[in-house]
């Protein structure tokens, strides 16, 4: 008999993944408004980098012009301009200035002439002006007087600046029945200045030179030490050395101060003698801060 054969089975052909699709990315979409801002940005830059090539441009025109004209006889400087001041003439400024020969007003070297000129110890500083096509202006400024002090002698007496340098002598004449402390005080009133006097014989001024005496700087430290409106009542200070340091307000007491030391308490202690004292006091002691003492007017005169 014959034998029926099962039936061939096909094989499935094997699956074949298709490849995934591409993402196409969105096109971004500008709006009119937006292309109009760009747009406008665009040409501002433009205008900003045309402007800005135009001013660099006229500098370079600028810088070459006055490279050009800085030795230009042009402005060769043919005349100074001085203004005259209390203790420094028109000569004397013109004098000093030293402009050199062929400087122009565009090359000149106005820091020179002002150490130039500060020779003279009241020259504080100058300013200048340049008035085309030649002419130099030239103005200073004073030294201002801190204080005036008495030499030994008593009749010599220097102006000493702010700056703590000395400036010049003068000398001191007393009136007939006038002390010549009084004349001193009243040289130094009229200045607004402070007057220092019974300095020793170790001092020794030297126009324009700095004040590096001991006893001065003593001076300057109570100035400094003391409040503001109590420094002001200070006409005069007396410092025959660092350690017998003694003053005399506007009032005519007398206040004893000794060195330099305590001073805000010094100060303290004589005002709460003053403010007790109802005028009548003529001097105070305040050298030894733990043991001060007051002396008072004993007569109505």
């Amino acid at each position: 008999p014959k034998v029926a054969r099962a039936p061939k089975v096909a094989k499935a052909a094997p699956k074949v993944a298709k490849p995934a699709a591409k993402a196409v990315p969105a096109r971004s979409v500008t709006r009119p408004s937006e292309r109009r801002a760009q747009h406008q940005r665009a040409g501002v830059l433009r205008v900003v980098a045309i402007a800005a090539g135009a001013l660099l441009a006229l500098a370079l025109v600028v810088v070459v012009a006055l490279f050009a004209l800085r030795n230009s006889s042009l402005f060769a400087i043919t005349s100074i301009e001085f203004d005259p001041t209390e203790h420094v003439s028109a000569e004397d400024g013109q004098s000093l200035a030293q402009v050199p020969e062929g400087a122009t007003l565009l090359n000149v070297d106005t820091d020179q002439i002002e150490e130039s000129l500060r020779k003279n110890p009241w020259v504080a500083s100058a300013s200048f002006a340049r008035v085309p096509p030649g002419t130099l202006k030239i103005t200073i400024e004073e030294q201002q007087p801190a204080a005036l002090v008495l030499m030994s002698s008593g009749t010599v007496a220097w102006y000493l600046s702010e700056e703590n340098t000395w400036i010049e002598p003068t000398r001191v004449e007393a009136a007939e029945g006038q002390s010549v402390n009084d004349a001193a005080l009243a040289i130094a009133e009229a200045r607004g200045c402070l007057l220092v006097t019974d300095v020793p014989s170790t001092v020794d001024p030297e126009p324009g030179a700095p004040a590096t005496d001991e006893v001065l700087d003593a001076v300057r430290q109570f100035q400094e030490g003391f409040s503001d409106d109590f420094a002001s009542q200070v006409v005069c200070y007396s410092v025959p050395s660092t350690e017998n340091v003694s003053c005399v307000l506007a009032s005519g007491v007398e206040i004893s101060l000794g060195t330099p030391t305590e001073i805000s308490l010094k100060e303290s202690i004589v005002r709460g003698y003053l403010d007790q004292s109802e005028g009548r006091l003529v001097r105070i002691n305040v050298r030894v801060t733990s043991s001060p003492a007051f002396r008072e007017i004993d007569s109505s005169n």
